[in-house]
């Protein structure tokens, strides 16, 4: 979904720009282009890349307006998935020269890409040069919390929630640290605060509905939390996952097959909807679907080893002992635990 302030971002990319222009020719004098315009249009598409592209290989932009449309490039070919093209040119821009959102796009980046030292660092630098942007505390934290260091995740998300303290984002940010760390009420009353700020913000409504379920055993507000954002956001899988956990928590397992069918129908590839559904089936006694949901979902992540121990069960209740044996040792290989996890 769209983060809150968006429309705010996209006034800020074409402010860079302007930024750009003025530090190369008179303030005050910058008339923007039909290219620079569209090269800071949100969302990209392909015109707004050749627009860029435009820009980048004019013989007469200042290397101020090529360093901006790297950056709005690799904007773009970030929300596409394309990482390592998106670094690329965000470390084209950066060697032109130092801006802030070229910063905080690699950094963004390079913690999609799972290279969390150098994602810090390129935050690190950011907040050096604009020590009072909320938003690069909070993807700073992001990226704290996706290393696993809870404390200064926690510390980055006070700072971005001090400076701007009206950030649905943030609260939303926070209230993950709270929950990682086994605080729900505390995640709870954070989410609940994301929501107040915007009613809208499906992420946090689902946020609070996992901790609900998962921690506190609401379901009745859990449910309530996944269908609100399953409303808000359709598009939101996991939504339906979560949901169907909680129906079949209630005995509900109609409702819960239904979630996961539709689930798994629009995200074929989505892994615990399988394995979910596949355990529904093999506590129903319904062996050959189980064994076929759970080989899906031993397909799509090979080292799930309850999926492996799950299919053994079924696979020894639909007589087939010498591939029940085999499933289970599998298993043990990859958790020696997995037996008292079951």
């Amino acid at each position: 979904m769209a983060s809150p302030g968006s429309g705010k971002t996209a006034l800020l990319r074409f402010a860079l720009f302007a930024f750009a222009s003025t530090l190369v020719y008179s303030a005050g004098a910058f008339t923007p282009t039909a290219d620079q315009k569209l090269c800071a249009t949100l969302p990209a598409n392909a015109d707004v890349v050749a627009a860029c592209n435009r820009i980048i290989e004019a013989p007469s932009s200042s290397a101020l307006d090529r360093a901006a449309s790297y950056t709005f490039r690799a904007d773009a070919a970030r929300a596409d998935g394309n990482t390592a093209a998106a670094i690329a040119d965000y470390s084209q821009a950066l060697a032109l020269m130092t801006l802030v959102p070229a910063l905080s796009g690699r950094g963004i980046a390079y913690r999609n890409a799972q290279n969390y030292d150098l994602s810090l660092h390129d935050f690190d630098q950011a907040i050096a040069i604009q020590p009072n942007n909320a938003e690069l505390y909070n993807s700073r934290g992001n990226t704290y919390r996706q290393k696993g260091d809870t404390s200064q995740a926690m510390a980055d998300f006070n700072k971005a929630i001090k400076l701007e303290p009206d950030n649905a984002g943030f609260f939303n940010g926070r209230g993950n640290v709270y929950a990682d760390i086994e605080q729900p009420d505390r995640a709870i009353a954070d989410f609940t605060q994301a929501i107040k700020l915007d009613p809208t913000f499906a992420d946090a409504y689902f946020n609070r509905g996992y901790v609900e379920g998962a921690d506190k055993n609401q379901l009745d507000k859990a449910i309530a939390d996944f269908s609100k954002a399953i409303k808000l956001d359709p598009s939101m899988m996991d939504a339906y996952v979560s949901r169907a956990i909680a129906y079949v928590q209630k005995s509900n397992t109609a409702a819960a097959l239904a979630d996961l069918n539709t689930a798994i129908s629009r995200k074929p590839d989505l892994q615990r909807a399988y394995w979910y559904r596949g355990t529904i089936y093999l506590n129903a006694g319904d062996n050959g679907k189980a064994i076929a949901d759970l080989t899906m979902a031993i397909q799509l992540d090979p080292k799930d080893a309850k999926a492996l121990y799950a299919r053994g069960l079924a696979k020894r209740k639909n007589g087939d002992a010498t591939g029940s044996d085999a499933d289970m040792a599998a298993a043990k290989t990859l958790d020696s635990d997995v037996e008292k996890r079951m």
